[in-house]
């Protein structure tokens, strides 16, 4: 009887995983906290690589930044959305992180992650009461729990979502990262961090370092951890006697099946990863296609033989710029009027550029741009932008050069990138104040050749890759939807201490040895000669 139970118990539940003798399809749940476009971005990308898959994709999307809501095309697309809308205790968060100056700092914040510092608390804080807010909704909470999601999918920047998963009951769970790989999910699973040659993802660096530089590059590597580490402690300081499990960030860490990274082989500097790390850089950049620009943008293009594209991107906005870094680029524009500018200054209610010179024409303001599709245009020259990875591996996929601008977190660890493949030059935001700073840089992007020839090659070798980004991570994803979590691939790396892991316990016991012999020799040398003189002694007096 009790086989004949256990069999159908079996029948049973393999109906219940299917329709009509077909498998339905797995269920994926993506964290994704509505906080950048450049986040969105990356996020929406996987989000509907896997929907068109044939996974059912839900989107679960607590609103941080209220002005992206759920604006994203790319977000649009998922049919499952859920909007978590924002607590009165995340408005005030956000209200006391605008009172401090907001997105307006970044422009005079330092560019690394020092500048991030300053804003630690205020970033935690909203972070935690975002947290909060979910994990307070039982509503939500019961209906998730009911979906029984397969697969669940956040970004590190983050650790709610891995705290949401484990709470829900989701074994198999995958961390997709928008940047090159952050230091505290590298220590959490007990990889190398190689600061001698490897900047931090918030770094000033290059991997070409002197011994300050490489000093310094190690205090920010630390800094960038304890940044990452201090948002995580205060998101689950905020959840604590909600979520029972209480597990830590480093645990929940750990029990992801995969790190994806928004790293490409092809462009980044190399660095030692254990087998967990899987690149997939330019995922989000795709494959080059010549869209239809809008018929404005067409016109423009085709006035002047040379282009330039400017954008900051949606944080740095130009509008916020202090005003000697406006006129020096309103002076650029006009000393090169054999060249056309679309800058993107998003306020257009005053033409900034009119105000400086009635006579200038080769400038098109707008507040917002097809960008994937002007970088795709052969009519474009250069590309002028602040660095941040997802246009990073956009200019870098489409095979233009571009002068990089780092204005803060990892924006300048993403311009030395370019840089080292020589298809860009880098200026610092500060650099933006001299003129002829500025259009010595543009000028020689514009009439050195070899940029534009190095940047297509670089653009054909990514587009070429063995494996693209997408199929790579199809391949990956599949897997663990079908097996679950690989725990071969967990290092006990990640268990040591810091004594282990350095050597630092053997060192000592080495060192203690090294005096105790050099002591015992000393001793024995010691008598030896006290020997020998007693013996010469004796000699001479006999």
């Amino acid at each position: 009887m009790s086989t004949f139970w256990y069999a159908l118990l079996l029948i049973i539940v393999y109906y219940s995983q299917t329709i009509n003798g077909i498998e339905r399809p797995k269920k994926v749940l993506v964290f994704m906290p509505i906080s950048g476009h450049s986040h969105l971005k990356f996020m929406g990308t996987i989000a509907n690589i896997l929907q068109d898959e044939g996974y059912n994709v839900t989107l679960l999307l607590p609103i941080l930044d209220e002005g992206l809501r759920d604006t994203t095309p790319l977000v649009r697309k998922i049919k499952n959305r859920i909007l978590v809308e924002q607590s009165e205790e995340l408005i005030e968060a956000n209200a006391q992180f605008r009172a401090g100056g907001g997105r307006e700092n970044t422009w005079v914040m330092n560019s690394g992650i020092i500048g991030f510092l300053k804003l630690g608390t205020k970033v935690a804080n909203i972070c935690k009461a975002s947290c909060k807010n979910v994990f307070q909704n039982e509503d939500l909470i019961n209906y998730l729990r009911d979906q029984r999601f397969d697969v669940a999918i956040s970004e590190p920047l983050y650790t709610c979502g891995f705290a949401l998963f484990d709470h829900l009951g989701i074994e198999t769970t995958i961390s997709t990262d928008s940047h090159l790989g952050l230091e505290v999910s590298k220590i959490a699973h007990g990889a190398s961090i190689s600061t001698s040659y490897l900047p931090a993802v918030f770094s000033s660096g290059s991997e070409r370092m002197t011994l300050i530089g490489r000093a310094k590059n190690y205090v920010e590597s630390y800094f960038n951890y304890y940044f990452n580490s201090k948002i995580y402690e205060n998101e689950l300081a905020g959840i604590e006697g909600i979520y029972k499990n209480g597990k830590g960030w480093r645990e929940l860490s750990r029990k992801n099946a995969y790190m994806f990274v928004n790293s490409n082989p092809q462009m980044d500097i190399p660095s030692p990863r254990t087998s967990k790390f899987i690149e997939i850089g330019g995922i989000s950049s795709g494959p080059v296609k010549q869209e239809r620009l809008p018929e404005e943008y067409d016109r423009v293009l085709s006035l002047r033989k040379k282009n330039v594209l400017i954008s900051f991107g949606t944080n740095a906005k130009s509008m916020f710029m202090s005003d000697d870094m406006k006129e020096s680029l309103i002076k650029t524009f006009e000393s090169m009027p054999d060249t056309t500018f679309i800058w993107k200054y998003e306020n257009t209610t005053v033409d900034i550029v009119k105000q400086y010179n009635k006579r200038i024409n080769n400038v098109m303001l707008t507040d917002w741009m097809p960008q994937t599709a002007l970088l795709a245009d052969p009519r474009l020259t250069l590309f002028v932008t602040h660095g941040g990875l997802g246009s990073t591996n956009e200019v870098a996929f489409s095979g233009k050069p571009s002068i990089m601008v780092p204005v803060f977190g990892d924006q300048t660890r993403n311009a030395r990138m370019l840089e080292r493949h020589e298809v860009a030059l880098v200026l610092t935001k500060y650099d933006l104040t001299n003129f002829k700073k500025v259009r010595g840089t543009i000028r020689k992007m514009l009439n050195d050749k070899s940029y534009s020839m190095k940047a297509e090659k670089l653009a054909q070798m990514l587009r070429n890759q063995p494996e693209s980004p997408k199929e790579i991570f199809i391949k990956y994803f599949n897997f663990v939807a079908r097996f679950g979590k690989p725990h071969g691939l967990d290092s006990y790396a990640a268990e040591m201490s810091f004594i282990e892991f350095y050597y630092i316990d053997f060192m000592a016991i080495l060192s203690i040895f090294s005096v105790a012999l050099y002591m015992i020799v000393s001793k024995v040398l010691r008598a030896s000669h006290n020997l020998t003189n007693l013996v010469s002694i004796k000699f001479k007096f006999d």
